[in-house]
C-alpha cells in the first residue's frame, strides 16, 4: 500500500512540476492611424518608451503596429494609450484633440493628410 501511495505522490508531483507557466512575452498587431514616415517614427518611439515593450514596427501601408511585449510588465491597453498620447488613434484609445493638434500638418490623418515623408 505504501508503494502505491508513493507512486501516486511522485506522479502527482511530477505532473504538477511539468506544467509550464504561460510565457509572458506576447506578440500582437493592431491598427494605428497615421500617414507617413514621421508618423512611423513617432508611433514606434511611443510604443518603445512604454516599459515592457521589446519591439514596435508600424507599417504605413497597412497601418498595422506589430508589438512584442512582456505581459507581466505592461498591458496592451497601456501600449495603445501611449501611442494615442502622441496623437495617433488606436482601436481602444482615440488621441485627444490637443495631442492630435500637435501633429505636423502633413501627419493629420483625420484631415485627409497624405504627405510624402
Amino acid at each position: 500500500m505504501k508503494k502505491i501511495l508513493l507512486i501516486i505522490a511522485v506522479f502527482t508531483y511530477t505532473a504538477s512540476y511539468a506544467q509550464k507557466k504561460e510565457d509572458p512575452i506576447k506578440e500582437t498587431v493592431f491598427k494605428v492611424e497615421g500617414v507617413c514616415g514621421m508618423c512611423e517614427k513617432r508611433i514606434e518611439e511611443a510604443a518603445l518608451r512604454t516599459k515592457g515593450v521589446k519591439l514596435a514596427d508600424w507599417d504605413k501601408k497597412t497601418k498595422d503596429l506589430k508589438v512584442v511585449y512582456n505581459s507581466e510588465k505592461v498591458k496592451l491597453e497601456e501600449i495603445q494609450l501611449a501611442v494615442s498620447v502622441v496623437g495617433h488613434d488606436t482601436p481602444t484609445t482615440q488621441a485627444d484633440s490637443a495631442s492630435y493638434a500637435k501633429l505636423p500638418d502633413c501627419c493629420r490623418y483625420r484631415d485627409g493628410a497624405n504627405c510624402g515623408h
